[in-house]
């Protein structure tokens, strides 16, 4: 208010009006008001200026001496608030949609398409069990085979007609089989012990403290690599590791891993992470290769303790496995809550501070008596 009178007498002083009441209607009587005087006269601002003379960060339009005097409407007026009240609040009724359905033969048209887009997503769209629930029948269905393969060889009985007692021949069809349950346990603790995740610093010069960190050359385009098949990985481990052994024992030098890609490459480190998938660490502790060779060696008279040492070596496994990746779990929630504290209380109020432009918009129209306090 005490910018808008400073505003007020500066104009009163420079445009003539009677000294008492009101300023006539006709302007032929000479007393009627006059142009305002222009800005920017003496080429300063000075504090007995109005602030409508002064440049402004957030209006650049003249003040409107006419529409104040003439009290005509603001141009900016206020709009109605007719907008929907609060389904929440309970005060008003919901809008109710109209949702148009199809009609039968619009849908006996789409019956193909449908068809085929579930035929694309294949087998995505099969609603298949969760991997502990996968790991677990798998393992369930293996003790089950190695405990009909244990019950057929014991009622199985091979009579040698010269000596009269009991043969078992050493190889059948339980032969294979067995073997083949032996190999999936194998592969099964292969890929979950080989199973990695690869990270790559290329801002990091000092070395980093973990045994299973390396320097390497990698290509600087960035483009992750394709991962070797399972056979060749352990064709080229078995090479390495077979080259290796007989070069120790005759002196030589050891041998070198394949040749470094060519191209645009620098030397960075990288950082190999064990990533063990869910499914495998249940199946691991379900059935390993230490299971295997315990139903190898169970006979009609140890079949109780070797049952009882399978329960113990899979009910530890299953427990340490599971207690050290919900470890791994809380870890990962304190340290991302400890960050989120920390930038809520360091990093964000001090990079996107709360800031406000202070300022007054009104209109000419809004002035009830310029003449008057």
């Amino acid at each position: 208010m005490a910018l808008r009178r400073l505003a007020q007498e500066n104009n009163a002083a420079s445009s003539p009006r009677s000294p008492a009441g009101p300023i006539p209607a006709s302007p032929a009587s000479g007393l009627g008001p006059t142009t305002p005087r222009s800005r920017l006269s003496n080429g300063s601002y000075g504090f007995h200026r109005s602030p409508a003379d002064t440049p402004s960060i957030s209006s650049s339009i003249p003040f409107d001496w006419e529409a104040a005097r003439s009290r005509a409407p603001a141009p900016f007026a206020t709009p109605l608030k007719k907008g929907r009240k609060s389904v929440a609040t309970g005060t008003s009724t919901p809008r109710k949609a109209v949702i148009r359905k199809k009609g039968i033969i619009e849908r006996i048209k789409n019956i193909p398409s449908a068809i085929a887009f579930e035929i694309a997503i294949f087998p995505q769209n099969v609603p298949l069990p969760t991997p502990k629930t996968t790991a677990r029948i798998i393992g369930g269905a293996i003790h089950v085979a190695h405990f009909l393969i244990l019950a057929r060889n014991d009622n199985e009985e091979n009579w040698d007609l010269v000596s009269g007692t009991k043969q078992s021949s050493w190889f059948d069809w339980t032969t294979p089989i067995t073997l083949l349950l032996i190999l999936f346990s194998v592969y099964n603790t292969y890929n979950l012990a080989t199973r990695r995740r690869t990270y790559k610093f290329h801002h990091r010069m000092d070395p980093l403290s973990s045994p299973h960190a390396k320097f390497v050359v990698t290509n600087l385009d960035l483009e992750p690599l394709a991962r070797p098949a399972i056979g060749q990985r352990i064709r080229s481990n078995l090479w390495f590791y077979f080259s290796y052994f007989w070069r120790f024992l005759f002196g030589m030098q050891p041998p070198t891993r394949p040749a470094l890609p060519q191209g645009k490459t620098s030397r960075v480190q990288e950082l190999e992470v064990w990533e063990p998938s869910e499914m495998d660490l249940e199946l691991f502790s379900i059935y390993s290769p230490a299971h295997a060779v315990l139903w190898l060696s169970m006979g009609s008279s140890s079949w109780l303790y070797s049952v009882v040492i399978m329960g113990i070596v899979g009910l530890q496994l299953n427990v340490m496995t599971h207690s050290y990746t919900q470890l791994l779990k809380d870890k990962q929630i304190i340290a991302a809550e400890t960050m989120k504290e920390y930038n809520d209380g360091f990093v964000y109020p001090r990079i996107n501070p709360i800031r406000k432009d202070v300022a007054v918009m009104t209109h000419q129209s809004e002035v009830v008596n310029v003449w008057e306090d």
